[in-house]
């Protein structure tokens, strides 16, 4: 609690509490995130911002005639919740035509197929993304001859991920892909014991182009989608995000929803970039983007330069330290030399960071794999013998495997982690056994990456669908700050227990340390005076339900700025 001496403290040297404030909140359970103040019975809010926090008698006196004074009868207040990773225009723009399946197995897969043969016109293919082997129960893609059996006569089927795709056996006669096909560069075609394709085709996007191209969103269709997608994050506590891929079409996005006033989540856009050609190509490509880091204000702010530095775990590209090893049959080949894919050249890498360092930007890459994650180490390094990069809080998005080196790294350079464990939740029951024990350890260690001091944002990488729980990936935060907890597996087992965290730790996680991901830890990430009035309502106490009923958590009210943006409070 505030001690009622610093209150009144509070009280008469900021002109803004010399006003009576807006709307009181009290009888409530406020988890502050305040290190000095941890808990408290009541805030007020004048505008954006709370201007009291403390005890219930106390925040009450500040009341006016006008003030609004809500009971919550004891219900839990948390800050807003930060998600440091999600792709909201993409994610609702899958669903612009209607519900995206779940698919759990092939039998899933087959029943969407049926439903969907008998829905659209004959010529309509049948497009089934973000089918992934790692989250079908039979932990292998399905072959053309199961896609022939839920379709058949002349419909063209293909279940696709953007690296692995099946393909049924109309589509590869239509596309000419047969047994004598040649092998493509950078892919493979999968081939049974008779040389026949099976219908898995890897890597190779010219072979698959004509039927992973989609309608061409409109501008109007993303701010559809923006809009849409940001009201599903507020009706589960989120306030700030930090969109992690965009380019100018997905920025003048957010302009236009700004400037109409309709956004309701405040939004920190990351600027991506492919990283290619020549380190000369990427340094021009980079000096020709007309800002940087930081532009913008508290609802809208341009923040860190991206790329894509390898594949990922759950399609076998990610880029490891050493070879996968023999077990790689889930993702569809078995090659035991292995080690996945570093899509940047390391000479880019090295550019791209010295690049960002002195124009100003702050940095990330997505690095899945352990090798890439070294790598982009190694450019941070590099770009540090020139420009310090302590408190530009350079980053490591996704970070799947730090070992100890590289946690040593990181810290040193001052370098912060973007990280996901949904993905530990839904993938980890299928790639202990790709990975092995001794590599699995390094695998998301929340616990030493805390203990280390290195700050951990969370995050979903949420991609497809609305649904908070069943999208891919799951953006709901009490889910994910549940799995940090527990390092829980869908299938019950624990990965790891020696890397749990504390359950103050993982609302850190998503509150103040995605604040500190933002360069806005200062003005949002708690409930104190002087910040910005963001803050989550919720169904349970926080702090001491049961720990598996974390999970269960659901926001009751979202307020934004002070402005509610999500209720069913009653």
């Amino acid at each position: 609690m505030i001690p009622r001496a610093l209150f009144l403290t509070l009280l008469l040297s900021l002109p803004a509490f010399c006003q009576a404030p807006d709307v009181i909140y009290y009888n409530a359970s406020v988890i502050t995130m305040s290190p000095a103040h941890p808990t408290a019975q009541a805030v007020a809010i004048r505008g954006d911002r709370f201007v009291a926090v403390g005890l219930e008698a106390d925040i009450l006196k500040t009341a006016g005639p006008n003030t609004q004074k809500i009971d919550l009868g004891g219900k839990c207040m948390v800050p807003g919740i930060i998600e440091t990773h999600v792709h909201p225009i993409t994610s609702a723009l899958s669903e612009i035509d209607g519900p995206v399946p779940v698919i759990h197995s092939i039998g899933d897969l087959k029943d969407y197929i049926q439903t969907q043969d008998k829905k659209l016109p004959p010529e309509r293919l049948i497009f089934i993304p973000k089918v992934y082997s790692t989250r079908l129960t039979e932990h292998r893609y399905p072959t053309r001859y199961e896609l022939d059996q839920a379709a058949p006569g002349t419909r063209e089927v293909v279940a696709d991920n953007g690296y692995a795709a099946v393909i049924n056996s109309v589509l590869l006669k239509r596309l000419g892909i047969t047994r004598d096909t040649p092998q493509p560069p950078n892919g493979r075609i999968e081939k049974d014991a008779k040389g026949e394709p099976t219908g898995l085709i890897l890597g190779a996007p010219q072979l698959l182009k004509s039927v992973r191209t989609s309608r061409p969103a409109s501008a109007k269709d993303r701010l559809w989608a923006l809009k849409n997608m940001l009201a599903r994050y507020n009706s589960v506590g989120i306030t700030s995000i930090i969109d992690r891929s965009e380019g100018p079409e997905g920025f003048r996005a957010y302009e236009s929803l700004y400037k109409s006033g309709e956004l309701t989540a405040r939004s920190y856009i990351t600027y991506l970039i492919q990283a290619q050609g020549t380190p000369e190509q990427v340094r021009a490509e980079i000096e020709h983007i007309p800002f940087t880091t930081g532009w913008g204000d508290d609802w809208v702010r341009v923040g860190s330069l991206k790329t894509i530095a390898d594949g990922g775990i759950l399609i076998g590209t990610a880029f490891l330290r050493e070879p996968y090893g023999p077990n790689t049959k889930i993702y569809g080949f078995v090659d035991p030399g292995y080690r996945g894919v570093l899509s940047v050249p390391k000479p880019n890498l090295f550019e791209m960071a010295r690049a960002a360092a002195e124009l100003g930007w702050q940095m990330t890459a997505h690095t899945t794999g352990g090798g890439a994650t070294d790598a982009l180490l190694d450019a941070y390094e590099n770009a540090n013998r020139t420009i310090p990069l302590q408190g530009r809080r350079f980053t490591v998005t996704h970070g799947n495997f730090p070992n100890a080196q590289a946690i040593q790294r990181s810290k040193k350079l001052g370098v912060v982690y973007d990280i996901q464990p949904a993905w530990l939740y839904l993938d980890g029951p299928a790639i202990k056994d790709i990975f092995g024990a001794e590599r699995m350890k390094d695998f998301q260690p929340l616990r030493s990456l805390i203990d280390a001091g290195i700050v951990v944002g969370g995050g979903s990488d949420h991609m497809i669908r609305f649904d908070p729980r069943q999208a891919t990936n799951p953006y709901h935060p009490f889910l994910g700050m549940w799995i940090a907890v527990t390092r829980k597996m869908v299938d019950g087992n624990v990965l790891n227990p020696e890397q749990r965290i504390t359950r103050m730790e993982a609302l850190k996680m998503w509150t103040l340390n995605g604040a500190y991901l933002t360069f806005e830890e200062k003005n949002k990430g708690s409930i104190e005076p002087g910040k910005l009035a963001d803050l989550a309502v919720i169904t349970r106490n926080y702090a001491t339900c049961p720990e598996d009923e974390i999970k269960d958590i659901e926001a009751l009210r979202t307020v934004v700025g002070g402005k509610i943006v999500y209720d069913r409070l009653r």
